[in-house]
């Protein structure tokens, strides 16, 4: 294995990347426990994102439903279904396994993302749907839905609309309001992102407030240029912003937040650069943003490196200071496959997807220290699915729990040759 920066120098080993000699015992080869097949659809790619695991299921985003199997992988035990192509989901689940979706109205005529629902991802079962009309009723076609602070929230260019988890609506958009709710980040808080003012080229700002009486608590406004803002985390504050002005396309900054007064300051900034680290952001969503974890511990953001393949290793994980800007630790990655960050587990640590290789070994699952960044592999999976696997790899989900490695489809569509099968919908990846 190889250990990052301790003590001011760096300690490699070669080859496998294995932990030889640093008394480091290798977990058991892991192997596809189960794989979940892909139903047969039309040509046109329907969106099944979501996925999820609580402390009894892996659960899965499908066509039109929702479906929660054992930990291991097994039969279905339960299934949501939702009448209607799912739009958008979220990673977040509060503490009773709740999270929310927002999907297609199919008995609709012309069937749009307007339904939004809370789902019981304990039970399995949906605890309840709603729509917004507007002031003609018309119904409200909403981009995104998420979940923070006991709210779920949606929102739209057309603005955005609120319920308290038992159901009971908050707000919805107001058509003649100055500002729009475009979008909100959820998780331990929610915030808003709201653009002001002319539509083609709004003032843009973050809102934080109080979901129960919408009262702002501060408000932090972005320069002009600003074209598209992403949410990372509500705590600490960290926001994604795509400035035209830097660059045409892509996250040019990422912006720490101090919303402790009225008026938001900027705590510290960090350059993201061209070609300097990996981080996928869909351009007009607010909470879309992967291959990062922030860590209130240590007040900073763990992003990947892009790919070199004259280092000595393919990539590594660095960590950079919110308030700062600058590198606070370094850990390289394997010598042939590319370590993407996942997030952190329950105790604060990062976790990391080791992609396949080339040669045909299996992907990997690492824990990094967020103090020291030396990192430990949790989870190696063997040659014997590595196709499998790696055909996850361009565009679709990962997630580590409980001991098993997760992987599913985003999009799907049938084959473009009659001849041809489309693989799995997911799978799971552990040792029992």
């Amino acid at each position: 294995m190889a250990i990052a920066l301790a003590g001011g120098a760096w300690l490699v080993t070669s080859g496998d990347d294995s932990p030889r000699g640093s008394g480091k015992k290798e977990p058991p080869e892991a192997r596809v426990l189960h794989e979940i097949p892909t139903p047969k659809v039309g040509k046109d790619p329907i969106n099944v994102e979501g996925m999820w695991t609580t402390d009894r299921n892996f659960v899965k985003a499908g066509v039109e439903k929702v479906t929660g199997y054992p930990l291991g992988g097994g039969s279905a035990q339960w299934e949501i279904p939702l009448g209607g192509e799912i739009c958008w989901t979220t990673p977040h689940i509060n503490a009773d396994g709740l999270t929310p979706v927002l999907f297609r109205d199919a008995d609709a005529d012309n069937p749009v993302c307007t339904q939004v629902g809370l789902l019981d991802l304990r039970k399995g079962e949906l605890r309840w749907q709603h729509e917004v009309t507007n002031e003609y009723g018309s119904r409200v076609m909403f981009d995104e839905v998420t979940m923070g602070g006991g709210t779920i929230a949606a929102g739209s260019s057309d603005g955005g609309a609120a319920w308290s988890v038992d159901g009971t609506p908050l707000w919805k958009p107001e058509e003649d309001a100055e500002c729009r709710d475009v979008g909100y980040g959820g998780g331990a808080r929610l915030v808003a992102v709201r653009h002001c003012g002319d539509v083609s080229s709004p003032a843009v700002d973050v809102r934080s407030f109080d979901p129960k009486t919408r009262k702002a608590t501060s408000t932090y406004e972005l320069p002009a240029g600003v074209e598209y803002l992403h949410v990372v985390s509500t705590d600490p504050l960290v926001l994604a912003i795509e400035d035209e002005k830097k660059r045409s396309t892509g996250v040019t900054d990422l912006v720490a937040v101090d919303d402790s007064a009225a008026r938001g300051t900027r705590r510290g900034a960090i350059e993201m650069g061209d070609d300097t680290y990996t981080l996928d952001c869909q351009p007009s969503v607010v909470e879309s943003c992967t291959e990062l974890a922030v860590s209130k511990e240590r007040d900073a953001v763990f992003l990947g490196t892009e790919q070199n393949v004259d280092a000595a290793t393919m990539n590594e994980i660095v960590a950079l200071d919110l308030a700062t800007g600058k590198e606070a630790g370094r850990t390289p990655g394997s010598t042939d496959a590319n370590l993407r960050v996942l997030g952190l587990d329950e105790k604060g640590a990062v976790l990391a997807y080791q992609e396949t290789t080339l040669g045909g070994a299996g992907g990997a699952v690492w824990r990094v220290d967020p103090r020291t960044h030396a990192k430990t592999r949790v989870l190696r999976a063997n040659t014997a699915g590595r196709d499998t696997e790696a055909s996850f790899e361009a565009g679709g989900q990962v997630r580590y729990a409980r001991g098993h490695l997760y992987l599913g489809q985003k999009l799907i569509s049938a084959p473009d040759e009659p001849t041809e099968k489309n693989g799995p919908l997911a799978i799971v990846i552990g040792t029992k």
